[in-house]
């Protein structure tokens, strides 16, 4: 395989965050979209900056621009990542995604 070329294969994930009757809440499953990108080394001027704002920088993908459709979170093998930061460069997106917390089980209505 090239190193260019699209390697990874994930979801797209919009999810919202919805109040229930007794207070509690729970994660509702709205839209995916699948997409196949590129997975790239997260800089050392980006992994020192993740350090400073405390936010953990797991994976770095670039995805066609026209394919992004501002969706919050990624599923990628099963595991949930959150979208920290996107950089549109070019015909690219390039998502900086940290492991979030959440799990497919906890989404309601996403198999």
């Amino acid at each position: 395989m090239y190193p260019n070329s699209p390697n990874i294969r994930m979801q797209l994930l919009t999810i919202d965050l919805a109040q229930n009757s007794i207070g509690g809440s729970s994660y509702l499953f709205l839209h995916s979209k699948e997409v196949i990108g590129i997975n790239f080394s997260i800089t050392s001027r980006e992994y020192y900056e993740s350090k400073r704002s405390d936010i953990h920088i797991d994976i770095a993908v670039k995805i066609q621009s026209f394919l992004y459709d501002n969706s919050k979170y990624v599923d990628i093998g099963n595991v949930i990542y959150k979208i920290e930061r996107t950089y549109t460069v070019g015909q690219f997106a390039e998502l900086y995604l940290s492991r979030s917390k959440i799990r497919k089980s906890d989404i309601i209505g996403y198999a």
